[in-house]
C-alpha cells in the first residue's frame, strides 16, 4: 500500500506541515524545499499538491495517479516546496529514478506514441543512458501560489532543489511528458531547458489535450544557460540567489539515502 491511498484533510496536512517545519528548526524563510521518499508519512504533502492541481487542470481523478504512478513508488522522491508560515505545501515535483521498473516517460513513449523508445533515441542520436537519467513525472504548483502571488519562487525553488539534486547525483539526462502550456511556460521561463525527441508530435496523454516527451542534455543545458540567462545560471547550478525568501534543500541528508548513481533505495 502506498502513502497515495491514505489522504488528508487540510488540518491535516496543515498538522503535517508543521511537524516538518519544527523539524528544520521553525526557519525564518517564507518557503523551503524538501525531498521526501514515497514511503515516508510527510510525501503526502507532495502527493496534496499533486492531486488538487491535476484534478483542476486535467480532471486527472486520485484513482488513475495511483494506477499511473503506483508501479514506480519504489524508485520515487517528490521534491515539495512547503509555505512555512503558513505550514502547508504550495508545490512538488514526482521524480522517478532509474530502477527495474524504468522511467515512465519513456515506457509511455510506446504505447501512446507508438514509437519503440529505442528507434526515438536512435533517431535523435541520443544515447541515453538509463541509469543516469531521472524522469520528472509530475511538477504542480498550488493555484494560491502562482504567478504573481509568489512571483515565482516556488517553482524557482523546486527546479533548484531539482537541479541541486541532479547535479550532485551526477544525473546526465532528464526525461518527462508535459503538457504544451507548461513546456512552452517552461521554456520560456528557464531559457529552453527541454528538446524535442525526433519523430514525436504532440498527443492527448492523461486528459491533457496535447503533452510533449522532451529531454533535457544537462551539461549542454547548463553550458547554455551560463551565458544565455547568467542569474537562472546561478540559481539553478550554483544554487544561489533564492536565500532571502527560499529555504534551500538541505542535500546533505537526501544524498546518505541514496544508492551509488544516484538511485532510489528500492523496497
Amino acid at each position: 500500500m502506498s502513502a497515495a491511498t491514505v489522504a488528508l484533510d487540510q488540518e491535516g496536512i496543515r498538522e503535517l506541515g508543521g511537524r516538518v517545519v519544527a523539524a528544520a528548526g521553525d526557519p525564518s524563510e517564507p518557503f523551503g524545499v524538501y525531498v521526501f521518499a514515497a514511503d515516508a508519512p510527510e510525501s503526502e504533502l507532495a502527493r496534496h499538491v499533486e492531486r488538487e492541481v491535476f484534478y483542476e487542470y486535467f480532471n486527472n481523478s486520485p484513482e488513475l495517479l495511483e494506477a499511473e504512478y503506483g508501479p514506480y513508488e519504489g524508485s520515487t522522491l517528490f521534491v515539495c516546496a512547503l509555505d512555512h508560515r503558513r505550514r502547508l505545501p504550495a508545490g512538488a515535483i514526482r521524480l522517478v529514478l532509474p530502477s527495474p521498473a524504468g522511467l515512465k516517460s519513456l515506457g509511455d513513449v510506446e504505447p501512446v506514441w507508438g514509437h519503440r523508445i529505442d528507434d526515438v533515441l536512435e533517431r535523435t542520436n541520443l544515447r541515453l543512458e538509463a541509469d543516469s537519467a531521472w524522469d520528472i513525472a509530475t511538477l504542480a504548483v498550488d493555484s494560491e501560489y502562482r504567478g504573481r502571488a509568489t512571483d515565482g519562487l516556488v517553482s524557482l525553488g523546486l527546479y533548484q532543489g531539482v537541479a541541486q539534486l541532479a547535479l550532485r547525483c551526477h544525473v546526465k539526462w532528464v526525461v518527462t511528458i508535459l503538457d504544451l502550456v507548461v513546456l512552452n511556460l517552461l521554456q520560456g521561463a528557464l531559457a529552453d531547458p527541454f528538446e524535442r525527441f525526433a519523430g514525436l508530435e504532440p498527443l492527448p496523454y492523461l486528459d491533457s489535450p496535447a503533452s510533449l516527451p522532451v529531454y533535457s542534455d544537462l551539461d549542454a543545458y547548463f553550458a547554455r544557460l551560463e551565458t544565455a540567462d547568467p542569474s537562472m545560471y546561478e540559481i539553478l547550478f550554483d544554487g544561489r540567489g533564492l536565500e532571502a525568501a527560499v529555504r534551500p534543500l538541505d542535500l546533505e541528508p537526501v544524498l546518505e539515502h541514496m544508492q551509488p548513481g544516484g538511485h532510489a533505495h528500492t523496497a
